[in-house]
């Protein structure tokens, strides 16, 4: 009986202190593997000597090619590109700033070898201060409650599905966050192990509390996502939240007032509760109009006519 076949796919974003210590584990760890094996290095256009870097990895290991992308188009299109140009039955997704050890992999192939078809890494140690660590508590709760998917570790890259999952799922802007959760929710046979989080061995993080309301704003359509179909939101989102939230704060304002203060809102208020009222059913609308969208984009591109990313150059040791 033929082994299936393992592909691991690293997206990597100025990581030129990292690509070749990662690479060296990775290759340590596939070869005391029985199944044959496939690395693909996805270069999301770094600004550093990344790509030159992978071009000479290929070339020292016939198991690994890369793909160099025509722009920074983010981690979950780098994640796709290196899907739709693998070929391995099982798909190893994970993070090139060696916070992720290679070393696990065989762990989780043996998980997945017991019959599951998806298998993530819990956080048993990460290194994150203590308003990191509250942020992420929130939002896994948030996410748990969202789609009731028992989950210890939702936003983690470093996973390993069975292909037929991810052929059937559109991996769009971000996605890659909650992507562990989407398909947890359609019933499929999961589980965790624990793991380690790195240090990382060079650079700094990627990651700033910036991206904090562009989550609040991605776990908004999550609950759209997982009540009513798998299909990504963003555009208008940013703007309709700040617009609905402008329009609440005013508006609990004056109706507590009129409660407990005895404000009267027809003659001292009136224009601001009607602004506020204007402010609630703009950001409404704006929320609204930015899901319409967002599917029509996500329609568009899953024909088989355009892709959302393009490559300006791909490597490999034939």
């Amino acid at each position: 009986m033929s082994l299936e076949k393992l592909s691991i796919v690293v997206p990597l974003y100025n990581e030129q202190d990292n690509i070749f210590i990662l690479a060296e584990e990775i290759y340590q760890t596939v070869i005391g593997l029985a199944n044959p094996c496939e690395v693909i290095l996805v270069n999301d256009g770094s600004m550093d000597n990344t790509w030159p870097k992978i071009e000479e990895i290929c070339k020292k290991y016939s198991i690994f090619s890369g793909i160099d992308l025509g722009g920074n188009f983010g981690q979950s299109i780098a994640l796709r590109s290196g899907l739709e140009h693998s070929t391995g039955d099982i798909i190893v997704f994970m993070d090139g700033d060696m916070q992720h050890k290679p070393a696990d992999i065989p762990r989780f192939l043996e998980k997945l070898n017991e019959g599951y078809d998806m298998v993530g890494g819990s956080k048993k140690e990460r290194p994150e201060n203590f308003i990191q660590k509250k942020l992420s508590n929130i939002a896994h709760w948030l996410i748990y409650k969202i789609t009731s998917a028992k989950m210890e570790y939702f936003g983690a890259t470093f996973r390993i599905y069975r292909r037929f999952l991810l052929e059937n799922t559109n991996i769009l802007k971000d996605t890659h966050r909650f992507l562990g959760a989407i398909l947890a929710k359609k019933g499929i046979r999961y589980t965790e192990i624990p793991i380690s989080i790195r240090e990382r061995h060079s650079g700094s993080s990627h990651y700033k509390i910036t991206k904090l309301f562009s989550v609040i704003i991605d776990l908004m359509f999550l609950k759209f996502v997982v009540t009513y179909m798998n299909k990504p939101f963003r555009l208008f989102g940013v703007f309709g939240l700040i617009v609905l939230l402008a329009g609440i704060f005013p508006l609990t304002y004056i109706l507590g007032g009129a409660l407990f203060f005895d404000f009267n809102v027809r003659i001292d208020y009136l224009a601001e509760f009607l602004l506020s009222i204007f402010l609630i059913l703009v950001g409404i609308f704006m929320i609204s109009f930015g899901i319409v969208a967002e599917i029509g984009i996500y329609n568009y591109f899953s024909g088989d006519h355009i892709s959302p990313y393009s490559i300006r150059k791909k490597t490999r040791n034939d």
